[in-house]
This record gives structure tokens, sequence and C-alpha cells, in this order.
């Protein structure tokens, strides 16, 4: 799915979140922290009571954090240290999930492998300068397609779901490009081949 939507021609990193969808796709790639910090949250509370999986959890969001502390002054580090610190984060969040990542009865089991699964993409916005830790800002761009959807009822056909989709696009594109959309649309509907 990714490689169709991207294109071969693709040489950013990709931000997303878990889906296995995404796990085929061979360039850089960022997974959303936000949805690992929430897994975690809810761990935290299932298991409250367990001081040890509390404790794993606030462990693994620490990393984030100290993470996004160094974002702070990495204007001041050279490729050389963000590398460094990248490779620490990754061996770090490994060393914290290879005890867990063996035993499927342990509540911290599945979080575990994940973490193992993704290591090093969860730790690429330290290393590459403009890369979020999140796919917040895609999440909140698809919000209104989405409301719209549930609110109307749907499109009702295929045609029609694509027409939509291709709309949005589209004026979500000239939106970020700072064009005026109607401006935008209708140079492009004026526009002879």
């Amino acid at each position: 799915m990714a490689r169709r939507i991207l294109g071969l021609r693709f040489r950013g990193t990709l931000v997303s979140d878990f889906y296995a969808g995404y796990n085929r796709h061979k360039g850089p790639h960022q997974r959303c922290w936000a949805h690992l910090l929430r897994d975690l949250h809810e761990l935290k509370e299932e298991h409250s009571g367990d001081e040890l999986v509390v404790q794993w959890a606030t462990e693994v969001r620490a990393l984030y954090d100290e993470a996004q502390g160094a974002l702070s002054k990495m204007r001041g580090l050279t490729g050389r240290e963000r590398e460094a610190l990248y490779n620490s984060l990754v061996e770090r969040v490994r060393k914290l999930a290879l005890p867990y990542a063996r035993n499927k009865r342990h509540p911290c089991w599945a979080l575990s492998k994940r973490l193992l699964r993704h290591e090093d993409e969860l730790f690429q916005f330290v290393r590459v300068e403009g890369v979020p830790a999140d796919n917040n800002q895609a999440e909140r761009s698809l919000r209104p397609v989405v409301v719209m959807r549930k609110v109307s009822g749907g499109t009702r056909s295929s045609a029609g779901s694509q027409t939509r989709m291709a709309l949005a696009s589209l004026f979500a594109t000239w939106r970020a490009r700072s064009l005026n959309p109607f401006q935008a649309c209708f140079g492009m509907l004026t526009a002879t081949a």
C-alpha cells in the first residue's frame, strides 16, 4: 500500500503508525510515538498494581522524553553526534524490550515485540532533521474528510468515493502549497491540453 501511494521515487522518511501495511516500505521510516505512548499509557492503566510493568512503561517513555529533550540541542550537534545519540537510544530500547519479548504471558510482551520489530524506526526523528516523532499532522489532515464521510453517510458508490478523495487530496495539496484553492481549481478546469 505505502509503495503504491508513495511511488518508487519517494526518498523521504515515511512517518506512520504501526499498521502492518507500512512494514513493506523499504526506505527510512519513523514510527509514531503518539500511538506508542498511548499504548504504554493503557498498559500502565491496565496493570497499575504491577510495579514492574509501570516502571517498564515509564522507562520506555523516558527514552522518548530524552530524545525530545535532545532535539532542542540538535542544531548544535554534528551528524556524527546525532548518529551516536540515535544508536544509544536504539540500544537502550532494545535492552528494555528483550527481557519481556520471550514471555508471551507477560503484560509487556506485545509492546516489547513491537519495540524490537521497529527499533530502528523509533528514533529517526533524532537522526534526520525535520522528521517528526509522530504522524499527528497526517492524521489531523485526514480528520475533516473522515468527519464529513461520517456525517454524510458516505458517497454510496465507489466512483463517488474516488471522486471525493481525489478532490480532498487536490484541495489539501493546494492549501499546503499556499495556493488559493478556488483559483487553482478554476485554473485546472479551464486549462487547455
